[in-house]
């Protein structure tokens, strides 16, 4: 099975909630005068969902964060 690259692709994938299974780039190109609507490694960031290609880090042209250790120790439950 392929991973969906857009959206008339992915509404294929939909649950029965009646919201989409899946998430699109909300990145505005305004040359284009549309939103970019890629799925693929689509991650969420407080400026919206974002694909690869329109991180924060990648709009300013900085490599991405590595990903961390996981939950910090002296934040476990007690």
């Amino acid at each position: 099975m392929t991973t969906p690259t857009t959206t008339a692709e992915a509404a294929e994938g939909s649950d029965t909630s009646g919201l989409p299974a899946w998430r699109e780039c909300r990145h505005w190109d305004g040359a284009q005068g549309q939103y970019c609507k890629q799925v693929d490694g689509v991650r969420q960031y407080v400026t919206g969902d974002r694909c690869p290609t329109h991180t924060p880090n990648a709009l300013q042209g900085r490599p991405e964060v590595p990903p961390g250790p996981g939950w910090p120790v002296h934040r476990e439950a007690a």
